[in-house]
């Protein structure tokens, strides 16, 4: 039997009411759990998208041009593919943290509406703004609560009663934890961290001071990793993740040494902790890629290339390794057919 949770769809069209939708996904299978949500708002952007018109394509294609630095050497049939693809933006509007348990809620919308003609979604928006996040949503729009402590990932039951309210108590959480981090951001606070060492005999206190441990150990596997040390790397990012479960930069070195070491199903692993908590990481996209061509997976090795390739079309990495393993697959049903 599958296992189903709860989410929430937020039309555009104010005359639509707001409702509860179910999905499923496959029992002790972390990645049908994990794709079940964004693979379901795939299907119902397109559908309610419809086939592209010409100047929806040609939006799309400058808006993707526009991420590629000097705007030239691009490969045109990669982007092409790019273009033809489907994405789904993710905005957290609760983190998953120590301080909340990890459960975190997350926005999900199309990332095409902004260029494709979609109104403004009035009530997604004045959500995302009662969380205390500026966000002007085009389009329909869905949410869904997750459990993410970086080791165990799942989908949680979302309710339409839970979007009634600003009062709602997962909506003053997020008002918080947005405005800490603002104030954390802001340039007043960065200032003031700059400001702060202004006795210069006393410089190295205060850059121990301002490392946090996981950032600390992160560091320390970083050079572990350059100088080929990949048990003691991984060892390193590993301190750092238990010390800071949100360190995405320490999951995704801890792949690429897991990588070096043929490690393949834990640097898998690691690449699908990174996207859970930047779900646009060119680099998860292509290590994931590199690890389930390893396994001779070629298709989900492909797929993991060309959202790479969406991400950045002129990423000479990932085009070569695409056109790589769509060669290596094409041999493979040549060889099957001989």
């Amino acid at each position: 039997m599958p296992n189903i949770f709860s989410f929430v769809y937020i039309p555009a069209a104010v005359s639509e009411p707001i409702e509860q939708w179910e999905e499923s996904f496959k029992p002790d299978h972390e990645e049908s759990e994990i794709k079940a949500l964004t693979d379901r708002c795939k299907r119902h952007f397109s559908k309610a998208r419809g086939p592209r018109t010409p100047e929806q394509k040609a939006a799309r294609r400058a808006a993707l041009m526009q991420n590629i630095p000097g705007n030239s050497d691009v490969d045109e049939a990669m982007l092409d593919t790019a273009t033809a693809m489907s994405m789904v933006e993710h905005t957290s509007l609760l983190s998953n943290s120590k301080d909340n348990d990890f459960i975190g809620i997350n926005l999900y919308t199309d990332d095409e509406a902004s260029f494709s003609g979609a109104g403004i979604n009035q009530r997604a928006s004045e959500i995302a703004s009662c969380c205390g996040i500026q966000l002007q949503v085009n389009g329909d729009a869905f949410i869904g609560r997750t459990f993410d402590n970086g080791d165990d990932f799942k989908r949680l039951n979302f309710t339409v009663s839970e979007v009634s309210s600003s009062s709602a108590a997962w909506v003053q959480e997020a008002r918080k934890q947005n405005e800490r981090k603002r104030q954390r951001d802001s340039p007043a606070a960065l200032q003031a961290r700059l400001a702060e060492p202004s006795q210069a005999a006393k410089p190295a206190a205060v850059t121990v001071r301002e490392v946090a441990p996981a950032e600390a150990l992160k560091e320390q596997g970083n050079i572990a990793l350059k100088q080929g040390k990949l048990a003691e790397a991984v060892r390193l990012y590993s301190e750092a993740l238990e010390t800071d479960s949100t360190l995405a930069a320490a999951y995704n070195n801890r792949a690429l040494a897991h990588l070096k070491l043929n490690n393949l199903a834990d640097a898998e692993a690691d690449c699908g902790y990174v996207l859970r908590l930047e779900p646009r990481n060119v680099k998860a996209f292509l290590r994931r890629g590199s690890a389930r061509e390893a396994m001779n997976r070629l298709q989900e090795a492909i797929e993991d290339y060309k959202e790479a390739i969406v991400l950045e079309p002129k990423s000479k990495e990932a085009l070569s390794k695409l056109s790589s393993a769509r060669q290596k697959l094409a041999n493979c049903k040549k060889d099957v057919q001989d």
